[in-house]
């Protein structure tokens, strides 16, 4: 991941949760589509926590710089 939007997740109906932990030195931000900027995203900070309990549509991730170091867990089908 870096400074181009990647897929974190796929659409999922059977989704219930998503955790996104931002063990990197920058922001990472999550999008609605692929073709928003960072501008237009939920921003993760570093050392910080993101959980999702409603959404089950298709999200993506990006950075501001080049290389971050961010974990994902799903939990649903």
């Amino acid at each position: 991941m870096g400074t181009i939007p990647v897929q974190l997740c796929s659409s999922n109906p059977s989704r219930r949760r998503l955790y996104v932990v931002n063990n990197g030195s920058g922001t990472v931000y999550i999008l609605s589509a692929q073709n928003l900027s960072t501008a237009e995203g939920i921003p993760i900070y570093t050392k910080a926590l993101y959980e999702d309990l409603v959404s089950t549509c298709k999200l993506w991730i990006i950075a501001d710089t080049a290389t971050q170091d961010v974990r994902v867990m799903v939990v649903g089908d």
